[in-house]
């Protein structure tokens, strides 16, 4: 195991504010200077947040009284939540009441100060509160607001509630296992939205450098579907009758109680396609599995030299016969082995692991794709990095993410509230606060 990096610094480095001052210089995040205020729940908005801050803005997220409800997903026994701490580093918690109006002069000032605002409310709640970004951008006209939506803003769903498994449904990005259609695993489709996000503001925030003026921008869940299946949505018309004939078979299968294995099973007669191959995929190994990307003539061509030093091989390359016959072959030596021939001879190749064993991946930790942050209640969290390297104005990891409220306090008094009113406010079940971490 390689050791990582010591643990991420917990505040801006002396001598500089987060979210003020001057553009950045050498050692300064690309987004320092910058104030973003997070309305974000669950993934692809706090993710996109916490990009932000780990390239030097400052972020207020700002949440209801009771936090962002993944705080409360998969609870850790000292009360925080797996699903929060790895999406929400480097953050200031403002927790509050939105709809009271002892708050909306202070949300507003903080809105309208900002350079970034971003939200995922739903339908109509930004508007009732002010903070919609008509309104904003009417006070502020620099301001880059970035929505996150499900399905869109227009249309039969436009507006309507999703989640990341929901819009896989929908957009076929599930598994057809033996069992039926089963979500993939990881919230692809969160993240893929939150970077598609974080590409947004970039882009927002140079078209500002140029012209002055901001703007909105939108992504949604089903957009982030559709950008990760880039490879397979576009249809040809002239050759891909056949996959809205598959379509139209399935859709009967599973409509009629009809086994959906049969009609894939003869969708694939009647194509001539075999999803399965010896030189691109997972393949059993004496002691293990090994995964090919053999993804072009050329590269399948190596990788048949390489098995085919072990055992004859029928013509042509890519037959049933052919594929069987590779698959036997590789059963029958080692991983090790057949990862250095396969790398020798320029193919693909890595053994099948865990995301368990990531944390202690030399590969990763030498590339700095992961980090450690301090923790107050849970030691250190070894977490995922941020995931660009840039060399003259570095992201850096946040520190430990903050309690509900944490930041309450301090927020507030910046937007000209004295300690006095936030004490009563607090009192009165308006603001949520909490002693840092």
């Amino acid at each position: 195991m390689t050791e990582g990096p010591e643990p991420a610094s917990q505040g801006p480095a002396p001598g500089r504010t987060r979210g003020s001052g001057p553009a950045p210089g050498p050692g300064q995040g690309p987004f320092t200077g910058l104030k973003v205020v997070e309305f974000g729940r669950f993934i692809a908005v706090p993710y996109c947040g916490q990009l932000l801050a780990d390239g030097g803005a400052d972020v207020v997220k700002v949440e209801p009284l009771g936090g962002d409800q993944s705080r409360s997903n998969g609870r850790l026994p000292t009360g925080d939540s797996r699903q929060f701490l790895n999406k929400n580093r480097g953050k200031r918690s403002l927790a509050v009441d939105l709809a009271s109006p002892a708050l909306a002069g202070a949300i507003s000032t903080l809105v309208t100060r900002a350079d970034v605002v971003l939200a995922n409310f739903r339908p109509g709640v930004a508007a009732r509160l002010g903070i919609d970004y008509e309104t904003v951008a009417a006070a502020n006209p620099r301001v880059v607001y970035a929505v996150n939506t499900a399905f869109g803003n227009h249309g039969p769903l436009g507006g309507a509630a999703g989640m990341d498994m929901v819009i896989q449904a929908y957009t076929g990005l599930c598994h057809m296992t033996e069992s039926g259609p089963q979500p993939q695993v990881e919230s692809i489709v969160d993240y893929t939205a939150a970077l598609l996000l974080s590409f947004g503001v970039a882009t927002a925030l140079y078209h500002r450098e140029r012209t002055g003026v901001g703007q909105r921008l939108d992504v949604s869940l089903l957009q982030a579907s559709l950008f990760l299946q880039n490879n397979h949505v576009g249809h040809i018309e002239a050759t891909d009758q056949w996959r809205r004939d598959l379509s139209t078979w399935l859709a009967d299968a599973f409509a009629t109680g009809r086994d959906w294995r049969d009609v894939v099973e003869h969708w694939g007669e009647a194509t001539g396609r075999d999803s399965t191959s010896a030189y691109y995929g997972i393949v059993r190994t004496a002691d293990g599995y090994l995964a090919i990307g053999s993804g072009g003539e050329d590269l399948r061509r190596r990788a048949a030299g390489v098995v085919g030093r072990f055992g004859d091989l029928p013509d042509p390359v890519g037959s049933s016969a052919h594929d069987a016959a590779a698959r036997a072959i590789l059963a029958t030596r080692p991983n090790i082995e057949w990862e250095r021939l396969l790398v020798d001879a320029g193919v693909p190749v890595a053994p099948l692991r865990f995301r368990e064993q990531l944390v202690d991946d030399e590969q990763a930790w030498l590339n700095g794709y992961l980090v450690r942050v301090p923790h107050p209640r849970l030691g250190t969290l070894t977490l995922v990095a941020p995931p660009v390297a840039l060399g003259a104005s570095a992201f850096r990891p946040g520190g430990t993410p903050p309690d509900l409220g944490a930041d309450s306090v301090e927020v507030l008094r910046e937007l000209g509230i004295d300690a006095d009113t936030v004490e009563k406010l607090a009192r009165e079940g308006i603001v949520a606060t909490a002693q840092p971490s």
